[in-house]
């Protein structure tokens, strides 16, 4: 089945705590860059974020160090920010997939990601 937006929405919803659901999305912009990768059935995505989940998971609940909580603190630009420290989660679906697709495809991604940034 080809994989739509609301298709890797609700994907997301199945794999992922409800937690990570908390930034809104019509998820276009991921669903290009998935599609970009080759990943282009609901089959292939649920297979990406399988396999990765995991990893992403743990990558999800790593504690932050002094100094990023002191400047996020400072900063007050992250929604919530007690209360993702004391569950201990960061990332947003929309993250969670662009994680896993650096997970999947590394420095072709990174690389990809840098220009979608404008970073090169």
């Amino acid at each position: 089945m080809k994989l739509t937006a609301n298709k890797v929405y609700s994907t997301m919803l199945t794999l992922f705590p409800s937690q990570n659901d908390f930034s809104q999305s019509d998820y276009e912009e991921e669903l290009n860059e998935l599609f970009d990768f080759g990943v282009d059935t609901v089959e292939k995505f649920n297979n990406l974020m399988t396999r990765h989940r995991t990893m992403l998971l743990k990558i999800d609940g790593e504690p932050l160090d002094d100094q990023h909580l002191k400047w996020y603190r400072e900063d007050k630009s992250i929604d919530n920010l007690e209360l993702k420290i004391e569950n201990g989660f960061w990332f947003s679906f929309q993250g969670l997939i662009r994680i896993g697709l650096e997970l999947e495809f590394g420095e072709k991604y990174i690389l990809y990601a840098n220009k979608r940034d404008g970073l090169i």
